[in-house]
């Protein structure tokens, strides 16, 4: 049966077929076709991958993060960023990526990262002497490797799979974000240092002053949520009810920029969003409980450590796994399809899953840059105007980048014992 699976899934992917319809289908015609098993427990499984408590976050983030859009909390995000970093040369790149940074702490979604910010940066970018290419390659990388910053659906996502702490992957996730941070604002202003890109006009303090006091509002949620979830004062689903409740306070009371009407907007847009999520969470959840009982997962953890234990190599053969898988499956599809295959495999050696978490969603994180599918990227592309072709040679730059990142999320953990 798992052959049948793995067939028909990828028939269905080639001619367009949408990955939450895929899975359902390949689901279906295994289990009809090539199993003995009743084609109403698959409904209760896909019925039943929906009924995580946890998941309910996911939706909650999302509207969060609308709502605060609307709100005008990303433009006062930018203006701060640019009032610390915007004078130095090849500032712009800074403030995208800082931007970035903040409002994933926001948002949990890298999709919606790259559109909210990128429609406000890249053309700043471009009006100020940047490259196109560049432009596009800096807000593509941020939007997508900044994954793991909390509050990350794919890291909520992963949690309810491997039914790991979602507040550990969330502490560490946020450490991972920052180094990643911090590694691409050197790397931007290297590539400025090098290329001549120009400097933006020094803030006066005064200004500085008034761009911290109108952003405050929007630089503490990210804080009281994961303050709070830490702390252990609520859940992170619960923080993600507490996320959209702070955000109608600051929406309607303090920046007075939300109205009903964008409300209304704003739970629509998140309404269309969730429901392709939910309905690719619910076909894979039952895609991959038909992989584990056609024995899918134990067959490839038996072949694998056939060739070695060794934690190394093993993690390198699933690193190169999940570099193909992201070319061409969306995150959450992708890991709710392999975190039951490969879950067991690294267990076996000893592996921490907050660990191989977030192996996996910085993984997921470059498949948001890779094509053909590389949605983060496609997204920049469309906002600056320009071709695949023309951004791929701004990208290898970042993308060598990334790779180094991920070798050392990968490996530092096992050589610091």
């Amino acid at each position: 049966m798992g052959y049948a699976l793995g067939l028909a899934f990828g028939a269905l992917v080639l001619v367009a077929v949408p990955i939450g319809i895929a899975l359902g289908l390949g689901s279906i015609f295994g289990l009809q076709f090539f199993s003995e098993i009743p084609l109403d427990i698959a409904a209760q499984r896909l019925a039943s991958g929906l009924r995580n408590f946890p998941l309910l976050a996911i939706p909650l983030y999302i509207v969060a993060g609308a709502l605060m859009n609307s709100s005008g909390i990303t433009q006062r995000l930018v203006d701060f960023a640019y009032a610390l970093v915007g004078h130095m040369r090849g500032g712009l790149s800074l403030v995208t990526i800082v931007t970035t940074a903040i409002f994933g702490g926001i948002s949990g979604s890298q999709i919606a990262d790259t559109s909210s910010v990128g429609r406000l940066m890249i053309p700043q970018m471009v009006a100020r002497g940047y490259k196109p290419a560049h432009a596009v390659a800096v807000m593509a990388t941020a939007g997508s490797m900044f994954v793991t910053i909390p509050p990350s659906i794919s890291l909520i996502v992963f949690g309810v799979l491997a039914e790991t702490s979602i507040s550990d992957l969330f502490f560490w996730g946020l450490l991972v974000g920052i180094a990643f941070v911090v590694l691409m604002l050197v790397m931007a202003y290297a590539i400025a240092f090098i290329t001549d890109q120009p400097k933006g006009r020094r803030m006066p303090f005064r200004q500085l002053l008034v761009a911290s006091r109108q952003a405050i509002w929007s630089l503490m949620i990210p804080v009281v949520i994961l303050g709070g979830i830490r702390l252990g004062i609520f859940t992170a689903t619960e923080g993600g009810a507490v996320a959209v409740a702070v955000a109608i306070v600051i929406g309607f009371f303090i920046h007075k920029e939300l109205t009903l009407k964008k409300m209304v907007h704003s739970l629509v847009e998140s309404g269309v969003l969730v429901g392709v999520i939910m309905l690719v969470i619910a076909a894979a959840q039952m895609y991959s409980w038909a992989l584990v009982m056609g024995q899918i997962p134990q067959t490839l953890t038996f072949w694998i450590q056939g060739l070695t234990e060794n934690p190394f190599l093993i993690l390198l053969l699933i690193n190169l796994l999940l570099l193909l898988i992201g070319t061409v499956m969306e995150a959450n599809s992708a890991l709710i399809v392999f975190v039951p295959i490969l879950l067991p495999i690294t267990t076996a050696i000893g592996i921490d899953p907050v660990h191989f978490g977030l192996v996996f969603v910085v993984n997921l994180g470059l498949g948001l840059l890779t094509p053909p599918v590389g949605m983060c990227l496609q997204i920049s592309c469309k906002i600056g105007n320009i071709t695949l072709s023309q951004a791929i040679p701004a990208m290898v730059p970042w993308f060598i980048t990334c790779l180094v990142f991920l070798a050392g999320v990968t490996y530092l953990p096992l050589l610091m014992g």
